[in-house]
């Protein structure tokens, strides 16, 4: 089969690493293309595969208008028999093209939002939870699959090695650290965390957030952390670090505390690929995956929050931690043999 995927967004988000590793998989048995804006995240790590089209998204209708023929001659060159997209609209611009190309088109759908391609038009949704079935009409489209998130396994291991270098590096001597991986966004709740963890006020522990400032200034956490007398006590990362996988290894406790989003809870794979216990909020897909052999789940509010900090710092942390290794193989990379039949 051959299959084109549109991955059009410039950055790593979630979906597009998702739709990526889906992507990557098929090769093994289909002719796969990677259609993308240049010097892109998927651009960067496909060169050797990748073709370019103009921007789709755009307030200036000639901008959107140039993206949709570059598209068009991208699509007529594959004569792809499946067009798979991940936005809005690459999703409408191939309804527009499939009738006249003859493909079959699905979308990837990882956000919070009415799904609103026009019915008829898309012929598979696949999701990477169940709880986004509640954002996807059944008069849209009829054929909805679920394909939970996945996670390297390979490259995701604990590093003793790497454990050792950091504690030594951030100084975190025999404390008890609680460590947060994402951008420093609103919707990560990191203001929530360091208040949570301030009150919880847990002996011989630390607090490490490393992620890039996305909206969230890092001034602005350092001095929430002083306003709580806890600043000794916080460590922020954002330069961005090749080192993510030592960082986690350093972490005894994986923290999520998202006060929104996480439909693609790559954060939460990673953690337990690692093989850490987990306090994790319960927003999004995340509760599909956390169960009380690994994790702790809390509300995204301070008082829950501060309670399970509290109740996974007195756990028995070896046994939640080789409860998360098990869990996490259910969900190493692989396909079901007939997610593309539609």
């Amino acid at each position: 089969m051959r299959i084109a995927f549109i991955l059009d967004e410039i950055w790593d988000s979630a979906l597009t690493n998702y739709a990526l590793q889906i992507a990557e998989l098929t090769e093994n048995s289909n002719e796969v293309y990677i259609i993308c804006l240049k010097d892109s995240y998927v651009d960067k790590k496909n060169q050797k595969n990748s073709i370019h089209i103009k921007p789709l998204r755009s307030k200036n209708p000639l901008r959107s208008f140039a993206g949709f023929i570059s598209l068009s001659r991208q699509l007529k060159n594959i004569k792809p028999d499946t067009v798979i997209t991940i936005r809005g609209d690459a999703t409408f611009f191939s309804c527009l093209l499939k009738k006249s190309l003859n493909f079959k088109l699905i979308r990837i759908f990882g956000i919070e939002k009415e799904f609103r391609s026009p019915p008829e038009c898309v012929d598979k949704v696949i999701l990477p939870c169940n709880y986004l079935k509640g954002f996807v009409s059944k008069k849209r489209v009829k054929n909805i699959e679920v394909l939970k998130s996945f996670i390297d396994r390979e490259k995701f291991k604990f590093s003793q090695n790497g454990r050792k270098r950091i504690r030594k590096e951030l100084n975190l001597n025999n404390s008890l650290v609680f460590g947060a991986v994402g951008r420093l966004d609103r919707v990560k709740g990191f203001d929530l965390l360091i208040e949570s963890f301030a009150k919880a006020n847990i002996e011989n522990s630390k607090l490490v957030i490393v992620g890039e400032e996305k909206g969230v200034k890092k001034e602005n956490l350092i001095k929430l952390a002083k306003e709580l007398n806890i600043n000794n006590d916080v460590i922020l990362i954002t330069e961005r670090r090749k080192d993510i996988i030592d960082l986690m290894s350093a972490f005894d406790i994986g923290v999520i505390s998202s006060v929104s989003s996480e439909v693609i809870p790559r954060v939460l794979f990673e953690f337990m690929s690692i093989g850490l216990p987990i306090t994790t909020t319960d927003v999004g897909c995340l509760k599909e995956i956390a169960n009380d052999s690994f994790a702790v789940l809390s509300e995204p509010t301070v008082h829950s929050l501060k309670s399970a900090l509290k109740q996974i710092s007195k756990a028995d942390l070896v046994k939640m931690s080789a409860a998360s290794l098990k869990e996490v193989e259910k969900y190493s990379l692989h396909l079901p043999d007939d997610i593309f039949i539609t």
